[in-house]
């Protein structure tokens, strides 16, 4: 039963690590398009690269950010896959008569 559990945690973690990282390309690829396209904003060419370095210094807190939760998340889950096995009841072989 306590294999069971640990299969499980396992393909949550694979799960979640996967969500986790689509998220960062995503925040990639959206923080480069904002970042690469800031000039559309039109205004002085000073606030435009403002924008610009603005947008990639999110891109990077935000991918790190990314890391940082799944690295939280994923100990959350190991330690609930710890708890679970340490509730469950001791199978003792039972005597056969």
């Amino acid at each position: 039963m306590k294999t069971l559990v640990w299969i499980i945690t396992l393909a949550v973690i694979a799960l979640w690590s996967l969500v986790a990282w689509i998220t960062h390309g995503l925040v990639g690829v959206a923080g480069g398009l904002v970042a690469s396209n800031a000039d559309i904003i039109p205004a002085d060419p000073i606030l435009i690269e403002w924008a610009s370095w603005l947008a990639s210094a999110g891109t990077g807190v935000g991918e790190w950010l990314v890391v940082a939760v799944w690295g939280l998340v994923s100990l959350v889950l190991v330690a609930l896959g710890f708890v679970a096995t340490k509730l469950l009841p001791r199978l003792t072989p039972r005597a056969r008569a």
